[in-house]
């Protein structure tokens, strides 16, 4: 218990009261005073005037210092959990029954969170680290993928196509004259760029971090073929970019027909390949649209069937992990653009692969020795090349607006 000084001011007051007491009582019975009894009270007496002064010293100092405006108190009596909780003015709002429950917070309670709103952040818990690092969204790579491939053995693609062809065979008497034919040809050159980036990570966080260097690595792997995926559709031909399915000369324009909705569109793509006498094998479709298709309704009064359901336009193979569309395969792409389509004969085009995805660590690149920074890179080389144009219808959706 803490040393109070009026506390032991006022014992002593009393102590040398009774001892002055017992003073006159025996100088009143016996007409004098024992010796001791002499010296005890004189000590106290001593005593009792030190302690006197200073308890008035010390009033002083606390009147001085609040009068500057500081509040003291002087080691405040601790109260129990028991008494923190019933003296709290929500435990008495519910002991007296205007409340159906209390919430009570004990102070001097030791807990894991604090602030305004309170967050976790207790220092004494060890946290527990989850290895590995969530990955980001990889967009699905199906076009790429749907392509047929071939190897390139150099920087620029030579190839040669039809251009035309008349067909004047016929049957002839003997002796006559045979009909000629007429074909010719055309020639293209199709360069091979490299689709390229890089990254820079310090030494120190690839060390001690081991797992960044295999994310990175596969990060960086599907950026490359993301942008690839991506070129095979919309890419312009204007090197150093690759030329894809909407570039000048790649693809036929689909004839719009007013009266026609999604599927009607559809059905005269894959019907316009057929006409040109080429066999329709794929439909890329931006998934918001074909969403859209799924989600139509027979239109018939009372009627709340889907489309979708049962024998119509869209079917499904192997449970709905592949889509049909007029029974041709329809490929999902985020890269093709929402209210358009591509319909069209997959041996009719051709993505050409000179070099595959590497990935690369430089250690020698601009600043980074100076800054313990590593360069990585990735890159490939690959081109694409669509032979007959006829082959390609490129559509809008009708009721995509």
């Amino acid at each position: 218990m803490p040393f109070d000084i009026e506390t032991e001011f006022n014992k002593l007051s009393d102590k040398l009261g009774a001892k002055f007491a017992e003073y006159e009582t025996q100088l009143k019975d016996t007409g004098s005073v024992a010796t001791g009894i002499k010296g005890d009270l004189q000590k106290m007496a001593e005593d009792y005037q030190q302690l006197k002064g200073e308890v008035t010293g010390v009033k002083d100092t606390l009147t001085g210092i609040q009068q500057k405006g500081v509040k003291l108190e002087l080691d405040p009596p601790r109260k129990s959990i028991g008494q923190q909780v019933t003296g709290a003015a929500a435990f008495k709002a519910f002991h007296e029954g205007s409340t159906a429950k209390a919430r009570i917070e004990v102070k001097n309670t030791i807990l894991g969170e604090s602030g305004s709103p309170q967050v976790p952040n207790d220092t004494i818990a060890p946290y527990q680290a989850v290895p590995g690092i969530v990955p980001g969204a990889f967009r699905a790579l199906r076009v790429v993928e749907a392509m047929p491939r071939g190897q390139a053995s150099g920087a620029i693609l030579h190839w040669t196509r039809e251009s035309a062809w008349t067909n004047n065979a016929a049957g002839t008497r003997q002796g006559a004259a045979k009909p000629e034919s007429v074909l010719t040809f055309e020639a293209f050159n199709t360069p091979i760029p490299t689709i390229a980036h890089f990254i820079k990570a310090s030494r120190q966080i690839l060390d001690d971090a081991p797992q960044l260097e295999s994310y990175i690595d596969t990060r960086l792997r599907h950026g490359v073929m993301q942008k690839v995926d991506s070129l095979i559709i919309a890419g312009s031909g204007t090197y150093p970019e690759l030329g894809g399915l909407a570039a000048a000369g790649n693809h036929t324009d689909l004839t719009v027909v007013s009266a026609h909705n999604d599927f009607d569109a559809a059905n005269q793509a894959k019907e316009d390949i057929l006409t040109a006498d080429y066999i329709p094998d794929l439909f890329i479709v931006n998934p918001a649209d074909w969403g859209r298709m799924e989600r139509t309704k027979t239109g018939l009064s009372g009627d709340k069937r889907y489309l979708a359901a049962g024998d119509s336009a869209i079917s499904y193979i192997a449970g709905t992990m592949q889509p049909l569309l007029w029974g041709i395969p329809v490929v999902m792409s985020n890269n093709c653009t929402a209210g358009k389509f591509y319909c069209l004969a997959r041996d009719a085009v051709m993505f050409w692969e000179r070099e595959g995805v590497m990935v690369e660590m430089f250690a020698q690149d601009e600043d980074n020795v100076q800054k313990n920074l590593l360069t990585i890179r990735a890159e490939m080389r690959g081109a694409f090349t669509v032979f007959q144009q006829p082959a390609v219808i490129e559509g809008s959706w009708p009721d995509a607006a």
